[in-house]
């Protein structure tokens, strides 16, 4: 619990450095704050993930991350048409980087499972190698759609921090790991500090001025 409230603290905390009350209106701040929820519980699911991690529990939460990254993409197709001009060719890279990260994200989920593993992967050691590779491609893919993206990330400061931020979790294992293997938080806590953090979120940025 401490290592979850410790990520999406920091993750949330790196959007509200400059401008803090600066948003774009209720909806897209709401958005906004589901996809920074799913950053945040991706990390989270990377940093304790350990040489003696429940596999299980891992493989549940990654379903919950993948539900809110899901939840983010469809908040703003269902809610706003024009985005859907965003998923067409010529669109911006960084949306794209959302797309490929996203499905990442899945392919993560679908090629762990086992038989799909089996299929894929001769071995274990092969498997948990190319995982790893992948879980950083999908930070590196993730954190530039949110970066280049250039929303509530508008200093050059935040930028390099939350992308500092992203490196020390995606090339930083052989240093977390020395906290043994932190408890890794079910889904409705997951959700629960998601949706806790959210609303923070959208509150202070649509606070009467």
């Amino acid at each position: 619990m401490n290592a979850l409230l410790a990520t999406f603290s920091t993750v949330f905390l790196l959007t509200f450095i400059s401008a803090p009350t600066m948003g774009a209106g209720w909806f897209w701040d709401a958005g906004n704050a589901i996809g920074f929820a799913a950053f945040a519980g991706f990390l989270y699911l990377t940093i304790t993930s350990s040489r003696r991690l429940d596999v299980r529990k891992h493989q549940v939460l990654g379903y919950g991350v993948l539900f809110v990254a899901v939840a983010h993409v469809f908040w703003f197709m269902l809610g706003d048409g024009a985005v859907v001009e965003f998923l067409k060719v010529g669109a911006p890279d960084y949306m794209w980087h959302g797309v490929v990260s996203l499905l990442l994200l899945g392919v993560l989920i679908t090629v762990a499972l086992v038989p799909d593993r089996f299929r894929v992967y001769s071995d274990y050691p092969a498997f948990k190698y190319w995982h790893r590779v992948l879980v950083v491609i999908t930070i590196g893919t993730a954190t530039y759609h949110i970066v280049v993206s250039n929303f509530y990330l508008g200093t050059w400061y935040q930028a390099l921090l939350f992308v500092l931020l992203a490196i020390g979790v995606a090339f930083g294992r052989q240093y977390w790991i020395r906290f043994g293997q932190l408890p890794i938080a079910g889904n409705a806590v997951y959700i629960a500090v998601s949706i806790a953090f959210g609303l923070v979120f959208i509150a202070i940025r649509n606070l009467p001025t």
